[in-house]
């Protein structure tokens, strides 16, 4: 616990820098809980975890189906699998969007092209196979899947003069830059058969049960920068802290912004809703994403929460 006055500092690798995330520390949220955040950006999500296996940081910022992955397949890229336990809900998935190069104009022009992902079986590929298998394109079949990285790499790797694929997945107010880069969007979460949770704050298991009062109170500094990111009257600030971390200029802090807070941005409460996670258990299961073959069962389920349920 730490002395009244002090911060107890807490090591996060993450995708992106979240308006909660953001104004937790640069108002001092997570300050007035005695918690200095100290965030590092990852490229992907393979290299995410194998930093968090070697003990990099103490927590992630990461998609569900990340921490579902590690946990329950020794087939990833580390040979084994991981003591990985969600926490709470960050966001709903940041907008999540399948977003074509400029010369694609429906679905139907990416069959026989490339799609880009974080990783072909973590992360949020899944998502992207199932907007567009609705029209009817599969995987391997109908494209290529290739790896570029993290949603800021494959933003980048989409708006240059020569796009790395035909289409990707893009969240996190890099789908509305894109579109204002004249880049289409094929897709939404909408598209997805109901709610959805995208990332979520992860702990290995050991860690947590060794500093569950840092992480609650890393939470609770959370839920108090949530709050003050969705008031009204905090708007322009909140845009100004947006441009600050992404480096925008505040016009496209102001589109961002919008986007994030947006109906699948972040999350209002940070309870991960069972519906939600559900979701994304099935969502792995119709991609033949589980070693054992289907869904783990109710117990081994339990462990995928730092409290044995989402709460």
């Amino acid at each position: 616990m730490a002395l009244p006055g002090s911060t107890e500092t807490l090591t996060m690798g993450a995708f992106a820098p979240s308006p909660g995330l953001v104004a937790g520390m640069r108002r001092g949220f997570f300050a007035r809980h005695g918690v200095d955040l100290v965030m590092e950006h990852v490229p992907s999500s393979e290299e995410q975890f194998r930093g968090f296996a070697e003990g990099r940081w103490d927590v992630l910022q990461t998609a569900l189906d990340n921490v579902v992955n590690y946990r329950f397949n020794g087939s990833t890229e580390l040979g084994r699998t991981l003591d990985v336990q969600a926490d709470f809900a960050l966001d709903l998935g940041m907008e999540l969007t399948a977003v074509g190069a400029r010369d694609i104009e429906t679905v139907q022009d990416v069959r026989g092209g490339r799609v880009g992902v974080d990783a072909a079986d973590s992360g949020y590929a899944y998502v992207l196979y199932w907007m567009l298998e609705q029209d009817g394109l599969a995987p391997g079949r109908d494209y290529q899947v290739v790896s570029l990285g993290g949603v800021a790499e494959r933003y980048a790797g989409m708006v240059g003069p020569t796009p790395a694929a035909s289409a990707t997945l893009l969240s996190n107010g890099f789908e509305a830059l894109a579109r204002q880069q004249g880049l289409r969007h094929l897709g939404t979460e909408d598209k997805l058969p109901g709610p959805y949770v995208g990332c979520v704050a992860a702990y290995r298991g050991t860690w947590y049960r060794n500093n569950q009062d840092l992480a609650q109170r890393f939470r609770a500094g959370y839920e108090d920068a949530l709050s003050w990111v969705f008031h009204p009257s905090n708007r322009q600030q909140a845009v100004r802290l947006v441009a600050q971390a992404r480096r925008l200029n505040e016009k496209d802090a102001a589109v961002v912004l919008d986007a994030e807070l947006g109906r699948w941005g972040v999350a209002r409460e940070t309870k991960i809703q069972e519906d939600a996670a559900v979701a994304v258990f099935r969502l792995r299961e119709h991609y033949g994403g589980f070693d054992a073959g289907g869904l783990p069962d109710a117990g081994q389920l339990a462990g995928l929460w730092v409290e044995g349920e989402p709460k």
